[in-house]
């Protein structure tokens, strides 16, 4: 893909993040009735995401939706030791053109990272620089186009998505160091740089791990959630659970999982565990 396609590709996909039909401040309102399949943090698996596709089958259920979320970082390098994962991205983005209203990202700490130039260490190398790395290698001197396109979708995403039947979904949750000075207000105000920030609330609700019960309890009273849905934390087996509300999902790997749901059904914690899907079993 050329470097116009790219960032014509990249700015298309912002557009639709900030117009989508369901969006209202900085989260998606979900339809009351209808599919919903939630998918965990991909990290570039690209047999994953099209076993995703398979299973979404969008073309003939047009009442599905499907929550993508943590597409770059990981995967094969290229031939210079490039990250590749800018061309699953763009792919997830033609899916969503091509399927508007259906298919929906949610921000997550590597989008973030990657924009804001903070450096993520894996295997002894650093994600963030492997994956600009790719700028120049693929698209020259218009890299920085690229570049610039890829920041703007970025901050196009949603922060959440927010069903009737009580399911909050975001990437993560505040830490309890983190919720004293947190502002749940981000899922509805206009969002600054300083949100994006080390120190603030979008940045403490993308990067947080390990919540206590106190925190899941003091922000479903804020956001009226019965239940959570989150990535971000590694699941070796694909899913898990924290707390008595708190839903993992892992897309990334060979045991990765994704969680199919009736939107108009209210379900438990352990209604959720039992419906999960096994990627490596979708043919």
């Amino acid at each position: 893909m050329s470097s116009r396609q790219t960032i014509d590709l990249l700015l298309a996909a912002a557009d639709y993040n900030r117009n989508h039909p369901l969006r209202n401040g900085n989260k998606l309102h979900l339809p009351t009735n209808g599919e919903l399949i939630v998918t965990g943090d991909l990290h570039n698996h690209q047999r994953n995401f099209e076993r995703i596709k398979r299973f979404a089958s969008l073309d003939r259920f047009p009442d599905r939706h499907v929550i993508l979320q943590e597409l770059i970082h990981g995967g094969p390098l290229g031939a210079d030791g490039e990250d590749t994962s800018l061309q699953l991205l763009a792919d997830a983005c033609q899916w969503a053109l091509d399927y508007p209203g259906q298919v929906h990202f949610l921000l997550a700490n590597h989008d973030l990272a990657q924009i804001m130039g903070v450096a993520i260490m894996k295997d002894g190398y650093d994600l963030t620089e492997r994956f600009n790395r790719a700028y120049g290698l693929w698209y020259g001197s218009r890299g920085v186009n690229v570049s610039a396109a890829f920041r703007d979708f970025v901050v196009s995403m949603p922060l959440a998505a927010i069903s009737a039947s009580g399911l909050l979904l975001t990437h993560s949750l505040p830490s309890d160091s983190d919720l004293s000075t947190f502002d749940p207000s981000i899922l509805e105000r206009q969002l600054t740089e300083d949100d994006y920030q080390r120190t603030g609330s979008v940045y403490k609700l993308i990067w947080g791990r390990n919540q206590s019960q106190a925190v899941l309890d003091a922000l479903a009273k804020v956001w009226w959630a019965d239940l959570y849905i989150c990535g971000h934390q590694a699941q070796d087996s694909g899913h898990g659970v924290i707390g008595r509300n708190m839903f993992l999902l892992d897309s990334s790997h060979n045991h990765g999982m994704l969680l199919p749901i009736i939107l108009e059904k209210q379900y438990t914690i352990n209604d959720l565990s039992s419906r999960v899907v096994p990627l490596a079993s979708i043919a």
